[in-house]
């Protein structure tokens, strides 16, 4: 069904703010293995509806934080602006994680013609219906393995690469070529050493809030999607956390910190999700997606991965 990974020219390097267009369900299909990857990265079902249109690029992810291992190394990948997984063939989990694209996937956008952001699978003038075999292979790109889900998250540490943490030259090279301003450069210059300092006389990153609670409490708001709140006090979750920062298991990240006492909308209630490190599906309560709150790499490194930020209800009051 799929192409085993033919060997494709790499030389393509896409830059932040470019456009480009996912090429055709059959091209990419020729560049996975049996597995559905390239380079290791699974091709997933939610993604072959973008075929055919054009987006611009986010950020080049040539390295991402990876749940349970730390900052990991990619190449030859991008983000695409406001992709995300929405989770319909992995049994609606919900993380929504923006879609890594590998380049060989992409192709410079022609922008004089009109039809470049249609979809392959619509009849639009310039692109034709998909052929029956291609239809039939996407739907044997795997979801599960044995009795775990698989996709791009769950095979990230596979489809990465040792990556040295703080050096300084990997900060140069996203202020060259665009991934990072002069002021967030500034930031992090300082904001390395702090942070190693901070964790040997402390044992936590310098934003890190952790608490003192053996057995952490729930609270239930029954939160709907665009209702207003206001996150509580640093404080105040510290009183809803144990030593390691967490409430029932879920962390209190330390670029969270950052928003205590603001206001914020309520995008959706977080039910379920799959865990990076172990492919399964995990059910939730009493949390909530934000909207507009990602996770900016302000404490990971400048990590482009942009994962939406799990906030616990008892965290949150009403406005």
């Amino acid at each position: 069904m799929f192409g085993f990974g033919r060997r494709i020219n790499r030389n393509i390097n896409f830059r932040r703010g470019q456009f480009v267009t996912v090429r055709s369900i059959e091209e990419i299909l020729a560049t996975l293995d049996s597995d559905g990857k390239f380079d290791g990265l699974p091709f997933m079902p939610e993604m072959t509806p973008l075929c055919g249109k054009t987006f611009r690029v986010h950020r080049r992810a040539e390295k991402t934080c990876v749940e349970g291992v730390g900052m990991r190394g990619m190449r030859d990948t991008v983000f695409l602006e406001g992709l995300r997984c929405d989770g319909s063939a992995h049994d609606g989990c919900q993380r929504g994680c923006l879609f890594f694209w590998k380049e060989v996937w992409l192709k410079p956008a022609d922008l004089s013609r009109r039809d470049t952001a249609a979809p392959c699978s619509t009849v639009a003038p310039g692109c034709e219906p998909e052929p029956a075999q291609p239809r039939a292979a996407v739907l044997h790109l795997p979801t599960t393995k044995g009795d775990r889900f698989y996709c791009q998250s769950t095979e990230l540490a596979a489809a990465t690469t040792d990556f040295p943490s703080g050096k300084l030259r990997h900060y140069l090279r996203d202020l060259r070529i665009g991934e990072l301003s002069m002021r967030r450069f500034g930031y992090f210059f300082w904001m390395a050493p702090a942070n190693r300092l901070w964790r040997l006389f402390f044992g936590r990153y310098y934003h890190q809030i952790t608490g003192e609670q053996k057995k952490t409490l729930s609270e239930e708001l029954n939160l709907q999607p665009g209702e207003l709140v206001e996150i509580k006090s640093r404080a105040e979750i510290e009183a809803t956390l144990d030593a390691r920062g967490r409430n029932r298991g879920l962390s209190f990240e330390p670029e969270m910190a950052l928003h205590c006492g603001r206001r914020y909308r309520v995008a959706m209630p977080l039910r379920k999700i799959i865990v990076e490190n172990s492919g399964k599906m995990v059910n939730l309560s009493n949390t909530v997606i934000l909207d507009g709150l990602i996770c900016r790499g302000i404490c990971v490194q400048n990590c482009p991965r942009a994962n939406y930020l799990y906030w616990r209800e008892i965290w949150l009051r009403r406005v």
